[in-house]
């Protein structure tokens, strides 16, 4: 059965007539999380997570289970996001002429797109484009109760501000590394969460894959939890210097650090 591990609920001020708050709907690969930001404070004021269990085949049991228990589906939102976060997109060249066709045949070199699936393009800087997909029954089952709903992809928000370095964002089943040198993208990818030696060794490997030399570059990490601390006290070993990342300290931030020292939930506040 599906379940809701978390649950942080501040004041929120939405009304028919002034709506301040967004939602933050993201989808991970087992787990959908409700991230309600003000966008007046630029605070987060709600944030809930709910998992898949893992005999679920598919969202509906999911979908079906945060329609009768999120405390934050009925409320009122200036904007409702859905943020797509999986492992099935690429980074390409923009073409001259905008045709979808095209886009979904590179995508498909790499990641089967089934006739059941909407080819998503987010246009990015540099002459770059993000694309992905989205299956139909999944946009179905979120769009009847927020049919204002617009999608996009994680990576989008990892790739808005360029920071110079190796970016790791730790999820429950993979983690995504960004690699940008001199404000430019060398990589973006994601790998499946292993052991502690493999996750060092992929990380290292990836990082001589793009060409850089760790010890000269600056680590940040968010969204690791306490049985990753001695995963993260090795690679520090390696970099330049280390950040992890917290959830922001404003709004429910606070209690978010208290009950979570970790920062396991910090990748769900960047929007």
């Amino acid at each position: 059965m599906a379940k809701k591990k978390i649950g942080i609920y501040g004041v929120l001020e939405s009304t028919a007539n002034n709506k301040v708050e967004d939602l933050y709907l993201i989808v991970d690969e087992s787990a959908i999380a409700f991230s309600v930001k003000n966008n007046i404070s630029n605070t987060y004021q709600c944030f809930e997570y709910f998992v898949n269990d893992p005999e679920n085949i598919g969202w509906n049991q999911l979908v079906a289970y945060l329609q009768n228990n999120s405390k934050l589906i009925q409320n009122t939102y200036c904007n409702i996001y859905f943020v797509m976060n999986n492992s099935s997109y690429i980074v390409t060249k923009k073409y001259t002429i905008e045709d979808q066709l095209l886009y979904k045949n590179e995508l498909s070199l790499l990641y089967e797109v089934s006739t059941e699936e909407e080819v998503q393009l987010t246009p990015l800087a540099n002459d770059k484009m993000l694309v992905y997909s989205v299956p139909d029954h999944l946009n179905t089952l979120l769009t009847r109760s927020f049919p204002t709903g617009k999608w996009h992809h994680y990576t989008e928000y990892l790739l808005q501000y360029p920071k110079d370095g190796v970016n790791v964002t730790m999820f429950n089943n993979n983690f995504c590394v960004v690699i940008h040198q001199e404000g430019q993208l060398k990589l973006i990818n994601h790998f499946k969460v292993g052991g502690d030696d493999q996750n060092t060794y992929t990380l290292l490997n990836t990082c001589t894959n793009a060409g850089i030399v760790p010890n000269v570059f600056s680590l940040t990490i968010a969204g690791f939890d306490a049985e990753q601390l001695n995963w993260i006290k090795t690679l520090q070993r390696y970099f330049a210097d280390t950040t992890i990342l917290m959830a922001p300290s404003e709004g429910i931030g606070t209690n978010l650090n208290k009950e979570f020292p970790h920062h396991t939930y910090a990748p769900y506040f960047i929007f």
